[in-house]
């Protein structure tokens, strides 16, 4: 009777060495996301689905991801914690007549983060990282950010913020000044437009 589970626990034990020895050669391969990727384009590329990518990366919002992002196909990445969103206003260097076409321009971090504005609760990302990314994908939107003072129906800058307290954003033509759209610093409003503010490109005052 001893010899016996003697054998059984020696057979055990072989097996959990090979199950091991498995585990450890399974591998994952990274891809870092391009300018017009979308999650279901890299899915479908990959023989992945876009529920596992999104669980693997944990993945807040299947609709935004960022270029230069690496994603883990393959295997269950470890799990991450979100940071809280700090509210960051930023001085703009320079200003933009009423009506006129707007340019990108980059600002600087006065590191005031003492803001009462609610624009920002539903917000995906930091100032500092779209600052940092330049261009951000998300809701089938190419989002872009830039500075000004004045804009098209008359608004005015109150550090990055509408009269009402919502992000100001610059649309198509086709978009309506005065309709609300998620960007990914939160809720905004349409202000203003471009000659370069075509199609799902979409421009967004950076606070």
């Amino acid at each position: 009777m001893v010899i016996t589970i003697e054998k059984s626990l020696l057979t055990l034990s072989v097996v959990a060495g090979v199950l091991g020895f498995t585990g450890v050669a399974a591998s994952a391969s990274t891809y870092t996301v391009k300018s017009g990727d979308t999650l279901a384009e890299i899915a479908a590329t990959h023989h992945a689905s876009i529920d596992n990518l999104v669980k693997q990366n944990n993945i807040a919002d299947k609709n935004l991801i960022m270029v230069g992002q690496k994603l883990e196909i393959g295997k269950a990445s470890k799990k991450t914690t979100t940071k809280k969103v700090n509210k960051q206003h930023f001085k703009t260097s320079t200003s933009i007549k009423k009506g006129s076409a707007h340019a990108a321009v980059v600002t600087s971090q006065s590191g005031s983060d003492d803001s009462t504005n609610d624009a920002t609760s539903s917000a995906t990302t930091t100032p500092e990282a779209f600052q940092s990314q330049g261009v951000i994908y998300q809701d089938g939107k190419k989002w872009t950010y830039y500075t000004g003072a004045a804009f098209a129906d008359g608004t005015t800058n109150h550090g990055g913020y509408d009269a009402d307290g919502y992000l100001i954003v610059a649309a198509p033509s086709d978009v309506p000044f005065g309709t609300h759209v998620q960007t990914p610093l939160g809720e905004g409003v349409v202000h203003d437009r471009g000659t370069a503010i075509v199609g799902n490109h979409y421009d967004l005052v950076m606070p």
